[in-house]
């Protein structure tokens, strides 16, 4: 089963750009993923820094989940400096909801993921309802979203799955970023993995299999941004030095795991 570990569900008006329905709800979303070949998705909010919430996109979000319970998995998108509400939030939509993941992008709300006052409290959160945590990194964002700050938070939280968003980005699609940085802060924090979301370069996605392992890499599409077969098709049929096996664990195996998906 082929798995995508971060895609875009909600209103968002550049959607109709591309002919895409807005909002974009889950029957378009399952039509896509019918269409590419994917059997499931992890779907957020869309927009950065929406302006007081992204509870409207939570609530399609929901309404998705409940409709395609095996083919669409919920984040839940927050901003750490509404405090107990981020975190009443974020319990709500796993405990009532369902919903898989915690999600975090600086951007969001004009922070840093080490101002661990801000951002602790809301992974603390996550930690004790066992979902993993997912933490863009990379592009505009580049100095306040490391791999190195979310190496740090997954030391203090070594039960907890982190997932670094994006793989860094830095310089493989023209985005500024810390590449240099992941492959380090992965070795530091076995309990982080990371996703391909954007980073449409062979070369650097087998490298980092080759120094972290197949199994702590997840395929991303970034959907509907960009099409999301596109790294179906990449890792599938351009990345020859990976084995069936590393090839299955990638495109869906791995999420599957750390979503806790199959017992």
């Amino acid at each position: 089963m082929i798995y995508d570990a971060h895609g875009y569900l909600g209103n968002n008006p550049s959607f109709a750009q591309t002919g895409l329905p807005v909002p974009l709800e889950g029957p378009a979303w399952v039509e896509m993923m019918d269409r590419a070949g994917v059997g499931g998705a992890l779907v957020a909010p869309p927009g950065v820094g929406a302006p007081e919430d992204f509870k409207p996109d939570l609530e399609r979000i929901a309404r998705a989940v409940k409709e395609f319970p095996d083919r669409l998995f919920g984040w839940v998108r927050v901003k750490p400096r509404q405090g107990g509400a981020a975190v009443d939030v974020l319990r709500r939509y796993v405990e009532e909801h369902g919903f898989k993941c915690l999600k975090l992008n600086t951007q969001d709300d004009d922070y840093r993921l080490d101002d661990r006052k801000l951002v602790d409290p809301v992974v603390e959160a996550a930690d004790g309802l066992g979902i993993p945590v997912f933490f863009h990194t990379g592009d505009v964002s580049t100095d306040t979203c490391t791999p190195n700050m979310v190496a740090d938070i997954a030391s203090d939280f070594p039960t907890t799955t982190f997932i670094i968003g994006h793989m860094a980005f830095g310089g493989v699609n023209g985005y500024p970023g810390a590449i240099e940085q992941l492959v380090p802060a992965m070795k530091r924090a076995p309990n982080t993995v990371t996703e391909c979301a954007g980073v449409l370069k062979c070369a650097y996605i087998q490298d980092v299999v080759d120094q972290v392992g197949a199994e702590r890499v997840l395929l991303g599409s970034n959907g509907p941004y960009v099409p999301i077969e596109l790294p179906v098709v990449m890792i599938r049929d351009y990345m020859g030095l990976l084995s069936t096996e590393q090839k299955d664990a990638i495109l869906g195996g791995n999420l599957s795991r750390v979503l806790k998906l199959q017992n």
